[in-house]
């Protein structure tokens, strides 16, 4: 049976579920089991089976996990139900953050990626930092038919003015920095499995990478997360709720300008996607999204606890 996912073929096979990667960085599956084989105790991730390349596309077997999105339930929940939910994934990325993994892991996390192209960069990770990534979007983005220039100059001088909150300008090959530790890389409640009253598993860790623990609140900048009935009212509570049970993620004193710039990276990256895709697709660009997130933080200002204020 086939199963909804935005990076991969994906398929229910009995009791195992079926991943094929055929476009992007095909590493990210060899990365994502080599972290899932040394996770800690008690993170919520299913068993990978197997895994395996042949260069032109990757693919992944892991055991099938029963339960639902947890964003396809989210309104149905009592706050007390929502809140066990929430804690429980906050928990769950603080301890991967904190996890020491074996040496060949991080060198696996930390090698540098190859970007020798725009597809390159594109399928690395979902917000494309460094910023230099982010800057070759970019340029990438002024060759996309009905893209207006003065938007790209707006965006191109708002990050300019976000240079320095780049909390990844200088990853060291091999090593994780204070502060850097190991990321899901795409971490929401359409990624968490609700099954019995409970956050059963946090799948999809293909986007695994280093980085600091705010970099998780990414996809809460979004639009809607993967669905219309998901509103601002519900991202400012799962903030809320994470801020209780994964305190390192809000603690940068620059928490408002950083987010900012993932919010601004990410962004670029979704148009560029579009541009290259617009021939089978025949959706808008999404040059709304884009030209909210380089119009300043006051929306981000309103998701935050307390206004984002330290």
């Amino acid at each position: 049976m086939p199963l909804p996912s935005d990076s991969n073929d994906t398929w229910r096979i009995g009791g195992t579920v079926l991943r094929v990667c055929w476009r992007g960085d095909l590493a990210r599956f060899r990365r994502e089991a080599a972290v899932a084989a040394a996770l800690p105790p008690g993170f919520p991730y299913p068993e990978v089976l197997d895994a395996g390349s042949d260069g032109e596309l990757a693919w992944q077997l892991t055991r099938a996990v029963e339960g639902v999105p947890l964003v396809e339930v989210w309104h149905t929940l009592t706050a007390a139900r929502r809140r066990a939910a929430v804690h429980r994934l906050g928990a769950a990325l603080a301890l991967l953050h904190e996890h020491r993994f074996p040496a060949q892991v991080v060198e696996l996390l930390t090698a540098p990626r190859r970007l020798d192209g725009i597809t390159d960069v594109i399928g690395a990770d979902i917000v494309p930092l460094p910023l230099d990534r982010a800057l070759r979007l970019l340029d990438a983005a002024r060759g996309i038919d009905g893209v207006p220039a003065a938007l790209l100059d707006r965006v191109a001088e708002r990050l300019h003015g976000l240079t320095r909150t780049d909390p990844l300008s200088a990853p060291p090959a091999g090593s994780a920095p204070a502060g850097i530790g190991c990321l899901h890389g795409d971490a929401h409640p359409g990624n968490a499995l609700w099954h019995e009253d409970e956050v059963v598993a946090l799948l999809d860790l293909e986007w695994v990478r280093f980085g600091p623990a705010d970099l998780e609140l990414e996809p809460y900048l979004r639009d809607n997360l993967g669905t219309p009935a998901w509103r601002t009212a519900d991202t400012r509570e799962v903030l809320r709720l994470l801020a209780e049970s994964h305190p390192a993620a809000f603690a940068p004193p620059d928490l408002v300008d950083r987010l900012s710039l993932y919010r601004l990276v990410a962004a670029v990256r979704s148009l560029v996607i579009a541009g290259r895709t617009a021939d089978a697709d025949p959706r808008p660009l999404p040059l709304a999204p884009l030209s909210r997130a380089a119009d300043g933080d006051a929306h981000i200002r309103r998701l935050l606890p307390d206004g984002g204020r330290r």
